[in-house]
């Protein structure tokens, strides 16, 4: 009789773990849970023209955010140092340097941004990303004397 009454709880605990583990929600993955809180995942690449490129995959922004916001939030998250200067209205914030790189009018090579391989013709605090979106920094010769 005894044997009898452990195999019922037995079995009882069984169907009950059952019961209620088929019924538990998984927990939501990382892109859906981005989804739900409202952040979009983008990337930047950042090329120094010297053989040295960095790479920051998978960056969390809020909707709405710009090239601009972007380096600024990858810049305070790895400890880059980059420096502007803001012509306001729609010319907005300009990159003079990245990484201790800077502009060099003498040799016409500045800081310039493509995204998803388009170069960029619009201040970087005016280009809203979209979730995917992948932001190349690159220091070369001006590309507006090339056309």
């Amino acid at each position: 009789m005894k044997l009898l009454f452990k195999l019922i709880i037995l079995a009882a605990v069984f169907y009950l773990g059952f019961y209620f583990g088929a019924n538990q929600a998984l927990a939501p993955t990382t892109q859906l849970a981005d989804q739900l809180i409202g952040l979009q995942s983008v990337s930047l690449m950042v090329d120094y023209g010297n053989d040295v490129v960095s790479v920051y995959n998978d960056t969390k922004l809020e909707p709405n955010q710009t090239v601009f916001d972007l380096l600024r939030l990858v810049a305070s998250q790895n400890n880059l140092e980059f420096s502007t200067k803001d012509f306001g209205g729609e010319l907005g914030v300009f990159i003079e340097s990245i990484g201790g790189i800077e502009n060099n009018s003498i040799s016409d090579h500045w800081w310039q941004y493509w995204v998803n391989n388009q170069y960029a013709k619009i201040g970087a605090s005016q280009y809203r990303l979209s979730a995917g979106d992948i932001v190349e920094w690159k220091f070369i010769k001006g590309q507006l004397n090339n056309n």
